[in-house]
């Protein structure tokens, strides 16, 4: 399996203090297309990191991090992962 990129693990992180710090860039974007130009971007869309936190993390981990805003390693794995999916770098 390939590694992370710096550029999508930069992304990750990025989601992963705005959840921390509940600032997020109003969605308008409507196609994939627009999204994924927005991520690059540099936006960070709140609907997004809820999408590959459903599809990535674990219940547990999600629980810790939106209750206690403690960023577990299996959340940072979960959503290094589900931005590596989201940007097509995987095989």
């Amino acid at each position: 399996m390939k590694r992370i990129s710096k550029e999508c693990k930069a992304i990750a992180d990025r989601y992963i203090l705005a959840r921390q710090t509940n600032q997020f860039t109003p969605c308008t974007a409507t196609t994939r297309d627009e999204v994924i130009q927005g991520i690059l971007g540099g936006d960070v869309y709140e609907e997004v990191l809820k999408q590959v936190e459903t599809r990535f993390c674990t219940i547990t981990s999600l629980l810790l991090s939106s209750q206690f805003t403690y960023t577990s390693q299996g959340y940072r794995q979960g959503v290094y992962k589900g931005f590596k999916a989201l940007l097509g770098e995987v095989n």
